[in-house]
């Protein structure tokens, strides 16, 4: 389903239920969806990942779901960042990041 829905143009974000360990299914999309359609979210206040799995969900831990995805794609952090940045800047129509700007 993920890939029909790339082929349509949307995008495939990944929350805090990729780092569960049981969530093989999950684990085996990730390095199957093209870098240029791949997105990360918090869910928040819902599905924190694991470690935090059943409590509130916050964004600062975000940084667990990119490990998990980066992990999965074969990826060093840094690069999945850059990725998903850039792929939520065309999404969102952002030319250049807020902070970037003097």
């Amino acid at each position: 389903m993920a890939e029909q829905a790339v082929q349509l143009g949307m995008y495939i974000s990944f929350a805090g239920p990729v780092t569960f360990l049981n969530a093989r299914q999950l684990h085996a999309v990730v390095p199957r969806i093209s870098a240029e359609r791949i997105l990360i979210e918090t869910d928040s206040p819902y599905l924190a990942p694991h470690p935090y799995r059943g409590q509130r969900n916050e964004p600062s831990f975000l940084t667990w779901t990119a490990r998990r995805v980066a992990d999965l794609r074969g990826l060093a952090l840094d690069d999945l960042a850059e990725i998903t940045t850039a792929n939520a800047m065309r999404l969102f129509g952002i030319s250049e990041p807020s902070w970037a700007s003097p």
